[in-house]
């Protein structure tokens, strides 16, 4: 993969840009056919896509579109019946999700970019989008188990869905696709094996955070037969805060998930 960065970093910045240019399409055509994304998502993705493979090259890219596709592909496999009616997000990302998911990483690569902290900045980029594909996995894969969930906080069983609820079987799920996209990354970039435990670790932690701050902070509403959502309205119909403060939703919590997971990686990364 060193090889196709070197190419294309050494190409002419027109050959380049043409070459952005048919990867963008081609991912904006997928998504739109494949129903993965609103418009609105579509513009957001090209615009994060644009600056990811402008200075993370053709790893980078390929880096985003294994989170992207892995979530598509489970997400379609894997149909949780009744689960809209809990949570806010749809089968379809919108533009704020999209950059919830991904400035995180994004951020790493400006670190990357236009700092002295290249190899920091790299991580980060790379720990970002391992917490996005090990929280999305840990979600939709913990829905297969057959016992409930528990509140990452109190250990009370939660249902299933409900922001803040962990399980065995999500926790491992996002552990593996968090250590994929840590083996995505050392293999592409031929980083120190060292940035594989670090990326993973961060990753994970991130999705876990993702819990914390679901279970705690992030705004729940309650139906008029008191089961609790993401939300505010059903219909014509307003439902009350039960807790969190209004502005944390779940694409708050997703983007400040993403951030801790970088943090994590910013800081070990100089352990090295």
């Amino acid at each position: 993969m060193r090889y196709l960065d070197s190419l294309f970093f050494g190409a002419p910045l027109s050959v380049r840009l043409l070459v952005m240019a048919a990867v963008l399409a081609a991912i904006a055509v997928f998504a739109w056919r494949k129903k993965q994304l609103t418009s609105g998502g579509i513009a957001s993705a090209v615009v994060i896509g644009a600056i990811i493979i402008y200075i993370g090259g053709i790893s980078g890219i390929l880096m985003m579109l294994f989170f992207f596709l892995s979530s598509a592909v489970i997400g379609k496999l894997f149909k949780h019946p009744g689960i809209m009616k809990i949570q806010k997000k749809g089968g379809r990302r919108d533009c704020v999700q999209v950059f919830a998911n991904s400035v995180p990483a994004v951020i790493g690569l400006l670190v990357f970019r236009f700092s002295p902290y290249k190899d920091a900045g790299m991580c980060v980029f790379a720990a970002g989008l391992a917490e996005a594909v090990a929280d999305t996995w840990s979600g939709e894969l913990g829905m297969l188990s057959k016992s409930d969930p528990v509140s990452i906080i109190t250990f009370t069983k939660v249902p299933k869905g409900l922001s803040g609820g962990v399980s065995l079987a999500g926790t491992l799920s996002g552990l593996a696709a968090s250590f994929l996209m840590a083996c995505l990354f050392v293999g592409f970039y031929e980083t120190a094996p060292a940035f594989l435990g670090i990326v993973t670790v961060s990753g994970i932690l991130g999705a876990l955070f993702d819990s914390v701050l679901g279970a705690t902070v992030q705004v729940h509403y309650r139906r008029k037969d008191g089961t609790l959502t993401e939300h505010r309205m059903d219909g014509d119909q307003e439902n009350a805060r039960a807790r969190g403060i209004p502005f944390i939703t779940n694409d708050m919590v997703n983007f400040l998930s993403g951030l801790f997971a970088c943090a994590i990686a910013f800081c070990l990364s100089f352990a090295l």
